[in-house]
């Protein structure tokens, strides 16, 4: 069960009663897209008949089993895949972002500790080993392909005329201009020599295998061994719409350049391969709705695809919480108001500490602060929430009189994007560590009768 380190610090305040419910019922949420839950309901073994998804794999006649996996929760999906396949898997190499819990025998597989947000040394070393593996792997093996958010930087193997500080540098400029995950990554795939489905290219023709936990709104697979619909042309444009062209990298331009020229192979936008969906965007938000109607709240889920600026979300959020609490509208309390998606934050180059999610609950509390019937929590799915080791804030009517008391002015953290220690002054600041999964944000409003 996925564990609030700090919830006694977090429950010991403000509205104690609706902070704990609003913690069961993300732990919930949480707990149902772990995937000691999604492995085993999408891979199962009889003997040498193997189940992936709807598709039936003879292990009798498959010569050697590889598996490469990349992101924050990589290793506990490999771990529970390890555990259904038992020794049939020969060799393989998980990324995982450093620091992040994992199981302490994933038998023959390898695991790197790798950078996040941005790729490292390490994420580097990653690339180059999963190159290594799928080439040995030929047309009788099976290879397994394990995708969660964050493996576009632990695993990384730049295009032949780029280097890793242009694809970390580039990745950092996007990031802090606050672009849709979508638009990211069409710039990061062309920059790459496995992602967008160059890595199923390479494979073929071995059997493989996805199994993905998609961190994105559309809530279809993607990775390295899936296709590609976007191109350099595609790439470009999001640099020259973000005015961005000329704050990365001139070797990253010159190479999109030259792929949209032609020179250069585009993303496959089909490969061959079975791509499984463990857990996607609409499935926390769903198993939150389920635990609230169990505990006797009207649940209502507003969007499962929200994106946009942190702190604008908050507004429109929070109007919505209150319309409920003043007018009983759109659903009557006692209920719990769930968004899912992901927000971005747009900064500058003296922001603060924070992320999307401690930006949402510091907005919330300013917007609640008059309104004694309303709490808020925002997470992190994966526990980590922005460049930070905190996963969200959960946030009361009492928060922002809390900051005034230990002297925090809240409006002033917000301006400078320097959330993590406004929350964390007050006991805000949600902590869980690693949580094995990743499917995007988590936002749950409690309004009281």
């Amino acid at each position: 069960m996925t564990t609030v380190r700090n919830r006694d610090a977090l429950t010991g305040h403000g509205n104690r009663e609706a902070r704990e419910t609003l913690l069961d019922v993300a732990t919930a949420a949480l707990d149902a897209v772990h995937p000691r839950r999604t492995v085993p309901a999408a891979v199962r073994r009889d003997g040498d008949r193997l189940r992936v998804g709807d598709r039936t794999v003879d292990l009798g006649a498959v010569e050697d089993v590889y598996v490469v996996g990349a992101g924050k929760g990589a290793a506990a999906v490999a771990a529970e895949l390890v555990a259904v396949l038992e020794d049939r898997v020969t060799d393989g190499i998980v990324a995982a972002k450093a620091a992040d819990q994992r199981a302490p025998d994933l038998g023959n597989l390898s695991v790197v500790d790798a950078g996040h947000p941005l790729p490292d040394e390490a994420s580097l070393a990653a690339g180059r080993r999963a190159l290594a593996v799928v080439d040995a792997a030929g047309p009788g093996d099976l290879v397994f392909a394990l995708v969660t958010g964050g493996a576009s930087a632990t695993l990384a193997a730049p295009a032949d005329d780029l280097s890793l500080s242009d694809l970390a540098t580039t990745t950092d400029v996007l990031l802090r201009a606050g672009l849709p995950i979508d638009e990211i990554n069409a710039v990061r795939k062309h920059c790459s020599a496995l992602k967008g489905g160059r890595l199923a290219e390479r494979l073929a023709p071995a059997t493989v295998a996805t199994l993905v936990v998609v961190d994105e709104v559309a809530g279809e697979p993607w990775g390295p061994t899936v296709g590609d619909a976007t191109t350099f042309a595609d790439a470009l444009d999001v640099l020259r719409r973000h005015d961005l062209t000329d704050a990365v990298p001139s070797a990253v331009v010159r190479h999109l350049r030259r792929g949209q020229d032609g020179a250069i192979d585009e993303t496959p936008d089909t490969v061959d391969g079975h791509a499984v969906v463990l857990a996607g965007p609409t499935d926390a938000p769903e198993a939150a709705r389920d635990r609230a109607a169990e505990l006797g709240y009207q649940p209502l889920i507003l969007s499962t695809t929200i994106e946009g600026e942190s702190r604008e979300v908050a507004t429109c959020l929070s109007a919505i919480a209150n319309e409920a609490a003043t007018h009983g509208r759109p659903i009557d309390p006692p209920c719990v108001l769930i968004t899912g998606g992901e927000t971005t934050v747009q900064v500058g180059s003296e922001a603060g500490e924070g992320g999307p999610n401690q930006e949402f609950a510091l907005r919330a509390a300013l917007a609640h602060a008059d309104q004694a019937s309303v709490t808020t929590l925002a997470i992190g799915t994966d526990g980590t929430d922005g460049p930070t080791d905190v996963a969200g804030g959960l946030v009361d009517a009492t928060t922002v009189s809390r900051m005034e008391r230990a002297g925090v002015d809240a409006r002033a953290h917000l301006r400078r994007h320097d959330a993590t220690p406004a929350l964390r002054a007050v006991d805000d600041a949600v902590i869980t560590g690693p949580t094995g999964t990743n499917v995007m944000d988590l936002r749950l409003t409690l309004v009281e009768d």
